[in-house]
């Protein structure tokens, strides 16, 4: 249907070489311009660190010290006594036999943790290294959106296939780093990118 609108609004004229005749104008090829920046910062940021929860992690480690910490012992003792002998004058024949069971739960509480827990160091770390992920990958998209904006401005001014290769791969390594934002528009520029290569 997308060659079928291409070529019906192509020109009759002779075509300058490399170029796919699409005049600008309602109704023809319109690729999509994908989400904002603040939109796919926002989706980058969590695709490298995750949801920004660090409070509340931090929380989670110092409630989970209100929680005792359990321990148990089971214990067993068997004795088993034999005696053959004789005992004035009389035979003598004993068998003792004895058996134990024992049990012990005990639970402890160190709520000086529910305050700072020891692995709040270790937490705090964590949290630094995420932020410092989820500020690069904020960087790297912006830039991304950056460069395919300009990428399809300039599709839309020449319409020449390497423009259309060059939107297209701007376009997937921000649908890599954003984790799938940018499928909608990967997959209408994949086709015009087909399209195009198929005008030459």
């Amino acid at each position: 249907m997308l060659l079928a609108l291409l070529l019906a609004a192509a020109p009759a004229g002779p075509a300058e070489p490399g170029l796919l005749q699409l005049p600008a104008g309602p109704g023809l090829l319109q690729l999509p311009a994908g989400p904002g920046l603040l939109q796919t910062q926002e989706a980058a940021a969590r695709v490298a660190g995750g949801p920004a929860d660090d409070v509340s992690r931090t929380l989670r480690v110092r409630n989970a010290h209100w929680l005792p910490q359990l321990r148990g012992q089971l214990s067993g003792k068997e004795d088993a006594r034999s005696r053959l002998g004789e005992f004035r004058l009389a035979p003598l024949r004993e068998n003792d036999l004895a058996s134990g069971r024992g049990w012990m739960v005990m639970a402890t509480w160190d709520l000086s943790q529910v305050l700072y827990a020891r692995e709040e160091s270790q937490l705090a770390l964590a949290h630094a290294q995420l932020a410092r992920a989820r500020k690069e990958a904020e960087v790297q998209a912006a830039r991304l959106w950056i460069e395919r904006r300009q990428a399809r401005g300039l599709w839309n001014a020449s319409r020449r296939p390497e423009a259309c290769l060059a939107l297209l791969r701007l376009t997937a390594e921000l649908d890599a780093v954003t984790g799938g934002l940018f499928r909608e528009a990967l997959a209408a520029e994949e086709q015009a990118c087909a399209v195009t290569e198929g005008e030459k």
